[in-house]
C-alpha cells in the first residue's frame, strides 16, 4: 500500500488524530485523493521539510519575558525544571501570594508580575 504525504489546509479529524492547518501526515493514496478533493488537505512535496529551522525561529530568545532572558545552552523545557518552579514558588511566597501546588511556571510568573505592580 503506497502512502502519500499531505499537508492539512483546514482543521479536521483523520482517524483518531485531530489535525490543525499546516500539519504534515501520511495517508493511503485512496484517502489522500478524497481529502484533497474535499479541500481539507493538499499534497506535500517529496522534499524533506525543514521543521527544525522553523522551530528555531519560532522559539527565539526574547529579553522581554517575565522570567528574563533564556539561557542559550538549555532546551525548550528548561524553565519547567523542579529548581525553577521551586525558585518561583519561593519568590511568590515572599511576595505574600497564596500559591497552589498545581500552578506551573507560566502561572507563577503571571502571579508574581501582578503582585509586583
Amino acid at each position: 500500500m503506497k502512502l502519500r504525504k499531505l499537508i492539512t489546509t483546514k482543521p479536521h479529524k483523520y482517524g483518531t488524530r485531530h489535525l490543525t492547518a499546516g500539519e504534515e501526515y501520511e495517508v493511503p493514496a485512496r484517502h489522500a485523493i478524497a481529502l484533497v478533493a474535499g479541500k481539507k488537505a493538499k499534497f506535500a512535496s517529496d522534499k524533506p521539510v525543514r521543521a527544525a529551522k522553523v522551530e528555531q525561529q519560532l522559539v527565539a530568545d526574547s529579553d522581554d519575558s517575565i522570567a528574563g532572558p533564556a539561557q542559550a545552552d538549555h532546551g525548550v523545557g528548561a524553565m519547567t525544571s523542579d529548581a525553577a518552579i521551586d525558585r518561583l514558588r519561593l519568590e511568590a511566597t515572599q511576595l505574600g501570594i497564596d500559591i497552589d501546588r498545581r500552578w506551573g511556571v507560566a502561572r507563577l510568573q503571571h502571579e508574581i508580575a501582578q503582585a509586583k505592580r
